[in-house]
């Protein structure tokens, strides 16, 4: 199983997640933070190939 680094928009703790194929990019995801444990999503894209994810809040 693939994993990408994320950072949570609460506590700024980076953490790893894991990746969709790069074939089911792009995709949003629900996720809890593995750290503080609160809501936040997850934009899966594919760059050069490899897929990344950027977390941002419910309210962004």
């Amino acid at each position: 199983m693939n994993t990408v680094p994320v950072t949570c928009p609460s506590c700024f703790e980076e953490f790893e997640v894991p990746a969709p194929f790069v074939t089911e990019t792009p995709c949003d995801v629900d996720y809890d933070c593995e750290v503080c444990c609160r809501p936040m999503r997850i934009s899966f894209d594919e760059e050069d190939g490899e897929v990344v994810g950027l977390a941002y809040g419910l309210n962004d």
